[in-house]
């Protein structure tokens, strides 16, 4: 159900990003945001402080630093893929950088084709760091790979920050060493978007509610920031929607959470979100970005065919 007349009451508490995702095609708002988290590379302050590690700010630094951690006997990218979708946040940030906002949720909408040279692009990208990545992916599940990252075995890990949960659950000490920095800028004219996923949770409206009145009113109360303060009090790995949530009570890595994606001029979900779902699962996309991790020498363009024609099957 159209709910733009409440998104008249609490706008002012969300930035334009935050409109944007929750704005469907017709120009009307259908969805009320309440906490969201970045996928970021994360890394433990303790470790790069100790090996003498820099933060990279280009794409370039961060191969030159994935090198030298790799000459030091570490595994620069923890990674796991067992579940098909941890793979598809790295497609998204390198497609968004690369190829710019509107590009990447075209083609997820079906308005752009696979096809397209600029998803090549992506692919070699994507090649060229993949030797920097940790081996076994396939049988491997994200909160495994984060456990590496935990025990000082991986040095970085792209992923959303519920990554952190291994951290909350070994003790603050070990949370307290936890840190993360943006992807890094490629040089193009879309780094200036800082465009990032940000899975954002939050209600919508069903299409015939029983009392529309009260289900509007509960919908205004979730958009109030003090109320998703109280939310995301109760799992540190998000942070609330809401701009103007007061953030005193964060720790640190939400409090850069909220700086990194009030920084960003757009916000994606996650392709399995942003994406017809049954062209993103197990027959889908989960299955194509297995397909390259495991021959990443491939035809490209073949590959990127069967994408599409997949794509063609479900209109």
């Amino acid at each position: 159900t159209d709910i733009s007349d409440v998104w008249a009451k609490v706008g002012s508490h969300y930035g334009e990003a935050f409109k944007v995702g929750s704005t469907g095609d017709d120009g009307k708002q259908y969805f009320i945001p309440i906490y969201l988290y970045p996928w970021a590379v994360f890394y433990r302050k303790s470790l790069f402080a100790d090996k003498g590690y820099t933060i990279p700010k280009t794409f370039d630094e961060l191969k030159t630093l994935a090198a030298k951690i790799q000459s030091d006997g570490l595994v620069p990218f923890a990674f796991a893929d067992k579940d098909g979708w941890p793979a598809m946040g790295t497609f998204d940030i390198l497609n968004l950088r690369l190829n710019g906002y509107q590009f990447h949720v075209d083609l997820m909408a079906g308005k752009e084709k696979w096809t397209d040279p600029k998803i090549k692009t992506v692919f070699d990208t994507w090649k060229s760091i993949l030797p920097f990545h940790q081996a076994g992916y396939a049988g491997r599940i994200w909160q495994d790979a984060s456990t590496t990252l935990l025990q000082k075995k991986a040095a970085m890990y792209f992923h959303g920050m519920f990554t952190s949960q291994q951290f909350q659950a070994a003790g603050q000490a070990d949370l307290d060493d936890l840190d993360f920095f943006p992807y890094p800028d490629f040089g193009t004219q879309y780094d200036a978007e800082k465009a990032l996923d940000a899975p954002i949770d939050g209600f919508m409206l069903s299409k015939a509610p029983k009392n529309p009145d009260g289900a509007k009113a509960f919908l205004e109360y979730l958009a109030q920031p003090a109320t998703q303060v109280d939310w995301v009090s109760q799992d540190r790995s998000n942070i609330a929607a809401a701009k103007d949530a007061d953030t005193s009570g964060y720790n640190g890595l939400q409090k850069k959470a909220a700086e990194v994606i009030g920084a960003a001029q757009r916000i994606t979900q996650f392709l399995d979100r942003d994406t017809n779902p049954n062209f993103a699962g197990p027959n889908g996309m989960q299955a194509f970005l297995l397909d390259f991790l495991k021959n990443p020498n491939q035809d490209l363009g073949g590959l990127q065919k069967k994408i599409q024609d997949f794509w063609d099957t479900l209109k």
